[in-house]
C-alpha cells in the first residue's frame, strides 16, 4: 500500500471525535468561553481521566498536590496548552485497540518520550506543552501502519526498542511511521510546528526549524537507551553528538540520568490507553 493510498483509508485513520471538535471549536473563538470548554469536558468521562492523566504526568503544576478536576487543569494550562492537550488526550481513545500491541506498554514508552521531551524544552527554555504533546504523539504513524500491514516485517520488532523501524519501514514500504503520524496530527487539526517535529523526527537536519525535530529525536533515543538499559561506553557510542550539538545539550549522561523524568509505570500509561 502506498502512501496515498494509506492516508485515503478512513477506517485506518480515525477522525476528530465530535466531541473534541465541539470543544476546539470554543477554544478557537476570538473569545472563547473558560467554563463552557470546562462544561464540555466535564460531559467526557473518559477524555477528562486522560486529561488529569496528562496534566499531572506532565508535572504542569508547581509541585504541590495532584491536579484533581477540570476547571484546576485548565487553570493551570491556559487555552493554548488546553486546546493541545485535549488533542492529545483524545488520540488514546481514539487507538484503543490495535492488533499485536500492547497499548498499555506503547503509551509508557511514548509518555517517557513526552516527559523527557518537555524536560528538555524546559532546560531549552521552548515550549515545554508543545514538546510534551510532539513526544506524546510520536509513534501513532506505527499504529497506523500496524493496523494496515501487520505482517511487514518492518513491523514485527517492539517499537519502543527498534532503532532501524524507520529504515527498515523506508526499504520495505518507501515510506515510514513519521510520514504517517505527520499526516495523522495535520489531519486531528495539531499545530503545525507539532506536525513537522513528528515528520522529521528521524532526520531532523531535513527540517526547515530543526530545533523541535532534534529535541524529538534526543527524546526518543534517551526512552529507547532506558529501554534497553544501555549504559556506560555502549551508551557513548550510539549518542547522536550531531543533534545533541545543535541543541547545545552534549551530555549523554544527563540525557539518561534517573534524574531527567520518572519513568512512567504501566498502570500511570493504562489508565491514559
Amino acid at each position: 500500500m502506498n502512501l496515498e493510498d494509506l492516508l485515503a483509508t478512513d477506517a485506518l485513520i480515525p477522525s476528530l471525535p465530535e466531541a473534541v471538535h465541539r470543544i476546539l471549536g470554543e477554544l478557537q473563538q476570538e473569545e472563547p468561553d473558560l467554563r463552557r470548554v470546562n462544561e464540555l469536558l466535564s460531559g467526557e468521562v473518559g477524555l477528562t481521566v486522560r486529561i488529569l492523566r496528562l496534566v499531572n504526568s506532565a508535572r504542569y503544576s508547581t509541585g504541590g498536590p495532584g491536579v484533581g478536576t477540570v476547571e484546576a487543569a485548565t487553570a493551570i494550562l491556559g487555552l493554548n496548552a488546553t486546546r493541545q492537550l485535549v488533542q492529545a488526550a483524545a488520540v488514546g481513545g481514539a487507538f484503543r485497540e490495535v492488533p499485536g500491541v500492547d497499548m498499555a506498554e506503547f503509551w509508557r514508552h511514548s509518555l517517557d518520550v513526552a516527559k523527557i521531551a518537555q524536560s528538555l524544552a524546559e532546560e531549552l527554555r521552548l515550549d515545554k506543552g508543545t514538546a510534551f504533546t510532539a513526544g506524546l504523539l510520536h509513534g501513532t504513524g506505527d499504529l497506523i501502519l500496524k493496523m494496515a500491514m501487520p505482517d511487514r516485517a518492518s513491523m514485527q520488532p517492539a517499537f519502543a526498542t527498534d532503532d532501524d523501524r524507520h529504515l527498515a519501514q523506508a526499504a520495505e514500504l518507501g515510506y515510514a511511521y513519521p510520514e504517517v503520524g505527520a499526516a495523522f496530527a495535520s489531519r486531528w487539526l495539531f499545530p503545525e510546528a507539532i506536525v513537522e517535529a513528528i515528520r522529521h523526527q528521524c532526520e531532523p537536519r531535513e527540517s526547515a526549524d530543526p530545533t523541535l525535530s532534534s529535541l524529538l529525536f534526543l527524546a526518543c533515543w534517551s526512552a529507547r537507551a532506558h529501554e534497553l538499559d544501555i549504559e556506560g561506553t555502549a551508551l557513548l557510542d550510539t549518542f547522536p553528538h550531531a543533534v545533541a550539538q545543535t541543541l547545545g545539550l552534549d551530555d549523554a549522561d544527563r540525557l539518561c540520568d534517573d534524574k531527567l523524568i520518572a519513568w512512567t509505570p504501566v498502570d500511570e500509561a493504562r489508565d491514559f490507553s
